[in-house]
């Protein structure tokens, strides 16, 4: 009996240690861009200067960060954890965790700062939660929903399903679904221009179909404008004052395209690529098996900075 109660304490002890795991105390008003690295499961966090500052090693399996509105405040969530885990970058430990179940692949926090997207891909849904973690609306979309975007203007959120072919747009007023449009299968890589109405779309391809085109539909309508052509599987595009990026994972490169959709420079980057944010001027591409962050420069294209990260980074956050 004496060895049952010792049993039990010493397990209680050990999960205790568990969730008091504490980390580098990241500073409220320190600027950073933070790699989530998937393979060894950890966070790696980059000051303004480029330089690397902390690392946090965290034994859970998850795929992607969520800064929340506070800029304090993070979400780690995973398609295999049960929780979604919260932590205070401040206080350098978790503070919190939210039990919503397995299936978790992305979110997003609303322009209003308190409402929170999460795509759960297990059940096909799109959860609307609140900064608390309390679930308010669950909405039924098409098949593995992947990557959202939120349209500011029309107050939607666009869901792009990644096993189906069809787009699902919700009313972010009503939290219905209001419109499906067709897309192509195996979607994914989004760009939103609200003032041009365009959606542009990318994809790895299906099965042995490598995609080598982008599709730029109407973000009122879902109408297909345009097909362009476009390097090997493009996953990633962003946007900023110089031009239009996408990121290539068939080619592991960067291409920047000028106000025509015309290529005007290229560069070859990191290896199979999956990940890429504007960061101060600059362009960060993050190579998923070189275990690095390569700073762009956002004019030339060309690489200004190497920084050696954690294993597989996956996902960039932001504070600015």
């Amino acid at each position: 009996m004496k060895w049952g109660v010792a049993l039990l304490f010493a397990v209680i002890l050990l999960s205790g240690c568990n969730s008091s795991d504490t980390y580098t105390k990241i500073d409220k008003d320190k600027s950073f861009l933070a790699t989530v690295n998937i393979k060894d499961t950890s966070l790696t966090f980059i000051d303004k200067n480029y330089q690397p500052f902390a690392n946090w090693d965290i034994s859970e399996p998850f795929t992607g960060a969520l800064l929340l509105a506070d800029k304090d405040t993070i979400l780690l969530y995973g398609k295999e954890m049960e929780e979604i885990q919260v932590f205070s970058l401040s206080a350098g430990k978790q503070i919190d965790s939210w039990e919503i179940g397995k299936g978790i692949v992305n979110m997003l926090l609303l322009h209003d700062g308190k409402s929170i997207v999460a795509v759960n891909q297990s059940n096909h849904s799109i959860y609307f939660l609140n900064d608390k973690g309390e679930e308010q609306d669950i909405v039924k979309v098409g098949k593995s929903p992947l990557t959202v975007l939120q349209g500011e203007k029309a107050n939607r959120l666009y869901v792009i399903n990644f096993g189906d072919t069809k787009c699902s747009v919700i009313n972010l007023e009503t939290k219905k679904v209001d419109m499906e449009f067709p897309i192509h299968s195996s979607s994914t890589g989004t760009l939103l221009r609200e003032e041009k109405d365009e959606v542009w779309i990318g994809g790895h391809g299906a099965g042995d179909q490598v995609e080598e085109n982008l599709y730029i539909y109407s973000a009122k309508t879902g109408e297909l404008k345009e097909k362009l052509k476009a390097p090997t599987m493009p996953i990633k595009f962003i946007e900023n004052a110089e031009g239009i990026f996408i990121l290539s994972h068939g080619t592991s490169s960067l291409y920047k395209l000028n106000d025509q959709y015309e290529e005007v420079k290229s560069k070859v980057v990191g290896v199979n690529p999956f990940e890429m944010a504007n960061f101060k001027q600059d362009v960060i591409v993050a190579g998923y098996d070189s275990d690095e962050v390569y700073v762009m420069d956002a004019e030339t294209v060309e690489v200004k900075k190497t920084i050696k990260v954690g294993q597989g980074p996956f996902q960039l956050m932001l504070r600015e």
